[in-house]
């Protein structure tokens, strides 16, 4: 087993520096990479500010009401390094720092968890792009788990450590993605029904200083946890804007509608249907095409799998199996705990808005296969057997996914920036742009390559727009 062990442990530190390679080297073409999540970097960074390049309104709109931390720190790294695709180390980073939380909080070993991580394909396509989905995921994975840790160990305190530990990754998760939410609330509520009856204890028993302090901390937490949602209600009368919502019949303001999407056949199935025909994978592109699996899952709206699948429907179900056959055999709390925990993540990631869009909702994998390990590493087997076993599926679902995509995910096979810009950027259209001049662009999602950051020494405005009516005075460029 040993040196069965010592080849997993070579394979997924290869993996782990060809994906650092090309989460370096390439820089993403997809969608909404350029029509937002860069551009809104670039902005909150100062890399291209608001005098040199206008946002169309509804982006506008969006750069005011979206939760900005994952571009914050996607343009700081941009703006430190001056190479925009330094930007995924954003997403890539949360690869070695979620297996280096599983190797301490639950003695998981690195290369174990690397392997199951970048197995999911939707993680490995993730870790070098910037989207930031699986930041925000990730932190919900690790929120989830210290939840499920405090009920599993319940004979002992929650530590102040923990407290912060959850703290952070909630307001990670919160200020990165709307749709984390709901996700942080339950794990949140899950955590302080395990806090809760120790701080009132400590309320009526000498321990009323330390409970204080902890309640103040606690609160400070929760604003800063929620400080997107808050900001919106203060400036803009609520919580979720852009989006329009109605709350008991009460339209609160907003200018797009909320985003919905299905296959047609799944069109008036129960968000939960959809969730389980897209976690086992049905409709979509077969293993034979390249494009099964991609950042955002895209397949043509009339396709019979649109934004559906995106975690490897055989992965799933052995990921599943071994979890049901480990807590068949474990009746310890732990186990216990873990099946609860699993089974209410399960639940209520079903009937969450788009929960068949998995991108969304990638902490439900990375729970599950966080929660395999944790058992099989830390159970009553012999822990060397148990790293062979979990690696090798992991390994097993790792080659599929490379053999499918031609390795698109998994070494450098992309373009720079500065190629992006030559293929994307009209030379002959830029060269009759006069300094100090206002243009409109509209290519999206390319406008923001017609920057003038980045056709030094060039110096005019550039007002990005969907239809000619939104140019504004601003000459058009063809």
């Amino acid at each position: 087993m040993l040196w069965v062990n010592r080849a997993l442990q070579v394979v997924a530190a290869l993996v782990f520096l060809s994906v650092l390679a090309a989460a370096l080297h390439d820089v993403s073409y997809a969608w909404d990479v350029w029509y937002y999540h860069l551009p809104f970097a670039a902005r909150v960074a100062g890399v291209v500010p608001a005098g040199s390049f206008v946002f169309h309104p509804a982006n506008q709109a969006r750069y005011e009401g979206y939760p900005l931390f994952g571009e914050l720190l996607e343009g700081v790294l941009w703006r430190a390094t001056g190479r925009p695709e330094s930007a995924s180390l954003v997403s890539f980073a949360c690869i070695p720092m979620f297996a280096w939380f599983l190797r301490r909080r639950f003695a998981v070993p690195l290369h174990v968890s690397v392997l199951a991580l970048l197995a999911i394909p939707l993680v490995q396509a993730h870790a070098s792009s910037c989207y930031v989905d699986l930041p925000a995921n990730t932190a919900v994975a690790v929120l989830v788990l210290l939840a499920v840790e405090a009920h599993a160990r319940r004979s002992t305190r929650v530590g102040g450590g923990t407290l912060a530990l959850a703290g952070a990754a909630a307001a990670v998760a919160v200020n990165t993605k709307v749709l984390a939410g709901p996700l942080v609330l339950a794990a949140l509520v899950a955590l302080g029904t395990r806090v809760g009856p120790d701080l009132a204890r400590d309320l009526r028993t000498d321990g009323r200083r330390r409970a204080r302090w902890t309640l103040a901390a606690l609160t400070l937490a929760a604003l800063v946890v929620f400080a997107t949602p808050l900001k919106n209600v203060a400036l803009h009368h609520n919580p979720f804007f852009p989006e329009k919502i109605s709350i008991l019949g009460h339209e609160l303001p907003g200018v797009e509608e909320p985003y919905s999407s299905s296959p047609r056949y799944l069109a008036h199935a129960p968000e939960p249907v959809r969730f389980a025909c897209s976690v086992l994978e049905i409709g979509i592109r077969p293993l034979t095409d390249r494009r099964r699996w991609t950042v955002d899952q895209f397949m043509p709206a009339d396709s019979t799998g649109p934004r559906m699948g995106g975690f490897f429907g055989a992965y799933v179900i052995a990921e599943l199996a071994m979890l049901g056959w480990q807590l068949l055999r474990d009746r310890s709390g732990k186990a216990k705990a873990i099946g609860a925990g699993f089974a209410l993540l399960t639940a209520l990631t079903s009937v969450m808005p788009q929960a068949h869009e998995l991108r969304y909702y990638l902490a439900w994998m990375i729970v599950l296969v966080a929660m395999n390990r944790w058992l099989a590493c830390t159970g009553k087997t012999d822990a060397s057997r148990a790293n062979v076993l979990v690696g090798t599926v992991s390994l097993a679902a790792l080659v599929v996914v490379v053999v499918v995509t031609h390795g698109a995910y998994a070494y450098p096979s992309g373009s720079t920036f500065a190629e992006l810009v030559g293929e994307k950027v009209d030379a002959r259209a830029l060269d009759r742009i006069g300094d100090g001049e206002q243009v409109c662009v509209r290519k999206a999602p390319w406008n923001l390559l017609w920057a003038p950051e980045f056709h030094a020494p060039r110096r005019y405005v550039v007002r990005e727009a969907e239809e000619e009516g939104e140019c504004e005075g601003a000459r058009p460029v063809d």
